[in-house]
């Protein structure tokens, strides 16, 4: 029952049914051969995009980029003497109701970039710099301030927090960083597929990173099964992440690169 439960959802919901329909059309209209084929051809493209393995085949190579952080293989003199441990935003909900009237929470992924580096608190003898600022200014709390409020709740001590709040991207977070702060070698905490990009802007800004990857996405040590082939929202979601990652690291590199 769990089984067929399982393969209703994925074709009964987005994107399966996209794709099922898209399948369904190309066979049943009474239209050129051309339209038919474009048809087939946008739903395998669909479906190809959202199931697990390409997913994985895209994503996992950014997360593997760098690996976690372990003071056990000779850095933990290196993570001492760090200028600071700079996490990177991750996105808010604006006017989330469990946080009070007219305040934001952080998303998940930004949620998990914090409390990844609020355990590592120990570790750390130098400042927490919470970087984000507002994309676009819809009346939102600019992201930095709304972590540092999560690591006061958390624990941390105010003196040891900073904020840089003017940063709409990668690129910003570390130029405000360098320019603000003039660290010279910083612990870099982000989610491990955006790691790649984020050290590419911290290094030609002039600041040294030990990378900190964290909030994981593809699934580790679990063999492939029927399921891993089922159009699914969240391999598309993580397609869509990987895709976004390599535009963007083409991007910074055509525009950053001297």
């Amino acid at each position: 029952m769990v089984f067929l439960a399982k393969i209703a959802t994925a074709l009964i919901l987005p994107p399966g049914c996209i794709i099922l329909g898209l399948f369904i059309l190309g066979f049943i209209l009474r239209r050129p051969a051309k339209t038919r084929w474009m048809l087939r051809g946008l739903g395998a493209l669909c479906y190809v995009l959202a199931i697990e393995p390409v997913q994985d085949l895209l994503l996992r190579p950014l997360e593997d980029g760098y690996p976690p952080l372990s003071v056990e293989t000779g850095l933990r003199e290196r993570v001492a003497a760090a200028d600071a441990l700079v996490i990177l935003g991750g996105g808010t909900v604006q006017g989330s109701p469990e946080a009070g009237e007219q305040r934001d929470s952080l998303s998940a992924s930004a949620l998990k970039r914090l409390v990844y580096g609020f355990s590592l608190k120990d570790l750390v003898a130098g400042d927490y710099v919470l970087t984000g600022g507002k994309v676009f200014d819809h009346g939102q709390e600019a992201e930095a301030v709304v972590a540092a409020g999560v690591l006061r709740v958390l624990g941390l001590g105010p003196q040891r927090i900073l904020t840089e709040t003017g940063s709409r991207n990668t690129w910003q977070n570390a130029r405000n960083v360098a320019e603000r702060f003039r660290y010279q070698q910083v612990i870099l905490v982000t989610s491990a597929y955006h790691m790649p990009r984020s050290v590419f802007c911290f290094e030609k800004n002039g600041i040294k990173v030990i990378p900190a990857p964290t909030d994981y996405y593809c699934n580790r040590n679990k063999p492939y099964d029927l399921f891993s082939f089922l159009p699914s929202m969240a391999a598309f979601f993580g397609t869509w992440m990987a895709l976004h990652e390599y535009v963007g690291l083409v991007q910074y590199r055509l525009a950053y690169a001297g």
